[in-house]
Order: structure tokens, then sequence, then C-alpha cells
């Protein structure tokens, strides 16, 4: 169970996680599991990180619920519940180190892409919605990380900030409580598990009430550069932990 100074920077970094996610929609993983992986295992890591997401997302549901289309993000749902079993399976056979390395490569990878401009035709189709979801759900489910692809789905749809926002959370949360389920009948879920993410819901607080203080005010573009900054940097710590064994 994380306590001392491992709980407090716990804390910080899902209070940022936490505002990035409430702000653009996306990225819970990507900004926490660098820190998180440094104290925990990496399935607990995993674990917790997306049941604090689940967590948050009822929170968001719950205040902007008033922009939630059933119709426009139902694909992406289905696609996302279909996947969750089959992330949580590997989850549950992975090799911590493995998966380790996994995460960070795609913390770097993911962070990269963010800074660029490409864009993709397919994902501009509603049809693409399942496709969408359910790699974006098997990413989330297996190492925590794997929303800039909904994200990149729900953006091409030329959405309302807002709504994109909405059908993002609406995606994750239900993606999360399923494979809240799933990670509890595998055995992923024990009291160690369920303490750390009792003592780190503070951190969901915080980042929640910072979120709604930016979300309108924020500038866009030093927002999205601080937050892959840190991103990349972290994740290149993480993957030199790793193979250096410091």
């Amino acid at each position: 169970m994380l306590t001392g100074l491992e709980l407090f920077f716990g804390i910080l970094i899902i209070a940022a996680a936490s505002t990035v996610i409430g702000t653009v929609g996306f990225g819970f993983g990507l900004v926490a599991a660098p820190v998180l992986l440094l104290y925990l295992e990496p399935q607990q890591a995993v674990v917790v990180m997306n049941c604090l997401t689940a967590v948050l997302l009822a929170m968001v549901l719950t205040k902007n619920w008033q922009h939630i289309d059933l119709r426009a993000s139902a694909g992406l749902v289905i696609g996302g519940v279909v996947a969750t079993p089959i992330g949580v399976l590997a989850l549950n056979s992975a090799s911590p180190s493995v998966l380790r390395i996994t995460i960070a490569v795609v913390i770097i990878s993911l962070g990269l892409f963010s800074l660029t401009s490409v864009q993709l035709p397919f994902a501009e189709r509603r049809m693409a919605g399942p496709s969408f979801g359910f790699l974006t759900s098997l990413g989330v489910t297996t190492i925590g990380i794997g929303g800039p692809l909904g994200a990149i789905y729900a953006i091409a749809q030329r959405w309302k900030p807002e709504v994109v926002r909405a059908a993002l959370a609406l995606f994750f949360f239900a993606s999360d409580s399923v494979a809240f389920v799933l990670y509890v009948a595998t055995g992923l879920v024990g009291r160690d598990t369920l303490a750390n993410i009792g003592v780190l819901i503070p951190g969901l607080i915080i980042g929640f009430g910072m979120a709604a203080i930016l979300v309108n005010r924020i500038n866009d573009r030093v927002f999205r550069y601080a937050v892959v900054a840190v991103i990349i940097i972290a994740g290149s710590v993480m993957l030199v932990r790793e193979f250096t064994g410091v």
C-alpha cells in the first residue's frame, strides 16, 4: 500500500492526470502511468488507474450528461466493451517486465504522435467507431493507455468539444466498469489494490476541481505541449530504469 512520499507523489500525479482527462477527455494513463509504475507492479498500476478513471468519469458524466449523444457514440462504446475481456486476460497473463517496457514505449510513441497533425481519413467515418473503440479499450485494459486512439475518432467526427468530452467519458466509463468486474473475477483486485485506490481518491477530487476551472480558460497549445513534455520525459525515465535497473 502506498504510504509516505510514495503516497504524496501518487496523489499529485493522480491530480495532474485527473486535470488532463477532465479537460481534454483522455490521457489519464499517459500522465499517471510513469509515476505509478515506479511504486506499483504493472498489473496493479493498470487496475488502479482504470478504477480511478471510472470513478472520475462518473463525476464527469454527472456534470456533462446533457452533451451525451448515445446514437453517435454507440459504435465506440460497443467496440470497447467487446475488447475488454481480451484486454483483461492479456493483463492477467503478461510478464511485469514486458508490461513495463510496453507501457513505456507506448507512452513515448503516443506522446510524440500527439505533437503531429496527422489525419486518419478512415477515422472520419461513423462506421469506424467499433474499430477505434475495440483498439482503444484493448490498450486501456491491458496497459492502461490507449485514450488518444479514441480521441482521434471522436475529434475526426467534428463534434463540439463538450460532445467529444462527454462521448469519451461515456466510452471509458463503460469499458472501465466492465473491466473492473473482470479484474475482480480474475483475481487482479486484492486488498492492497483497493486500499491504493481509496488513498488516491483525493487526487481525483483535486484534479476534477482544477479541470472545472481550466476547461474554458486554458490555452490549448501551451497545455498540449506541457503535458506531452511530461509524458515523454516520464516515459523515457521509466524505460531507462527498466533496462538499467536503477
